[in-house]
């Protein structure tokens, strides 16, 4: 086993051995140790590592001495059933192998470190970027962007996802079943309706530095109706046409047109296939849930009551199907004679 040292967060790399050569590399980054040193982390790693480890070898080589060095080994001895030697060579080919194998871990943070940090130069970067193309006075920080999803108007919802240094923020994501235009689609006023429940308190969570509506002209300027009358005049609001990524400002009729591979536009293209797959999800479930109480209206003895009940419970009509009578039984609310009339309605033959 091999430690790199404090070059950066620490790492351990497992290099198992047989007949001269590494049977088997095995790489762990570590994070939450700054506060500890190498022998404590080196330790720590030991005792988690090997107490779900399949096998154990006979003998083990640190790059440094542990203070419980002979503890572990003891404890080791125990599980495998056998010696197990755990020891700190100083010189010779175990000693080289050792320097090889704190060698690789070190390349191997290195290149993970190099990873991280281009990444973060990327989003950061993307961040920065699209300030710049859009025409902002500063970064967006916080960006929110709104989709609405519905089929033919049925089970309207929308959603709200939120962008945080250039990554999604999913504890500030909303979703929202939609009042104002139920069978009547209408994306219009869909989006006056959702932009108004979000920004109409203004007190409900910190404002964003920049507004992304999921649509051209029409959805923009409707959200805007409502986002200025709410007296927001300092927030940039923007809507992303549905094709092309096309920009639209308030006040210009001309799009910006991100460049074709701009991490502007690797952004902007994320939050929004995040808001339309987080629109999508809800949407799903809500269908999903009122297909299973239409089907679930015709079983003598399940009113709402128990409809809502075996919703929660189960989440899904096949997952009903597949309950056993005990199970539906287990359901707060439910009998075992309705258990039973649930349980024999999905069984029973067509024509039955």
């Amino acid at each position: 086993m091999a430690s790199p040292g404090r070059r950066s967060a620490p790492a351990c790399r497992s290099f198992s051995s047989a007949a001269a050569r590494w049977s088997a590399v095995t790489t762990f980054l570590l994070t939450g140790s700054d506060d500890e040193d190498d022998a404590e982390v080196l330790a720590a790693f030991m005792k988690q590592y090997y107490s779900q480890a399949t096998f154990i070898p006979r003998e083990i080589l640190l790059p440094l001495a542990l203070a419980e060095q002979d503890l572990l080994a003891d404890w080791l001895t125990s599980i495998k059933g056998s010696r197990v030697e755990v020891a700190t060579p100083q010189r010779g080919t175990k000693k080289d192998l050792v320097t090889m194998a704190a060698d690789n871990a070190a390349t191997v943070l290195e290149e993970q470190a190099a990873k991280i940090q281009a990444s973060a130069d990327a989003t950061a970067g993307a961040v920065l970027e699209l300030g710049e193309y859009l025409d902002l006075a500063s970064p967006p920080e916080r960006i929110e962007c709104f989709d609405i999803s519905h089929i033919q108007g049925a089970e309207t919802v929308a959603s709200m996802v939120v962008f945080e240094g250039g990554r999604p923020k999913k504890d500030d994501y909303r979703r929202y079943k939609l009042r104002t235009v139920e069978g009547k689609p209408d994306d219009f006023k869909s989006m006056q309706e959702v932009v108004g429940r979000r920004y109409r308190d203004a007190a409900q969570g910190p404002l964003p530095d920049l507004i992304i509506i999921d649509g051209g002209k029409g959805q923009l300027s409707a959200a805007l109706e409502v986002i200025r009358g709410l007296g927001l005049h300092d927030i940039p609001v923007v809507g992303l046409a549905k094709e092309f990524e096309h920009i639209f400002r308030e006040g210009e009729s001309d799009p910006v047109i991100l460049p074709r591979h701009s991490q502007a536009l690797y952004l902007v293209q994320r939050i929004r296939d995040e808001a339309h797959r987080f629109a999508i999800t809800y949407h799903r479930k809500l269908r999903s849930k009122r297909n299973m109480v239409s089907v679930l209206d015709h079983i003598p003895g399940i009113g709402a009551k128990r409809r809502k009940a075996l919703w929660d419970h189960f989440g899904s009509l096949a997952k009903i199907k597949a309950a056993e009578v005990e199970e539906l039984a287990a359901v707060p609310g439910m009998t075992r004679p309705a258990a039973e009339a649930v349980y024999q309605f999905f069984r029973r033959k067509p024509g039955e």
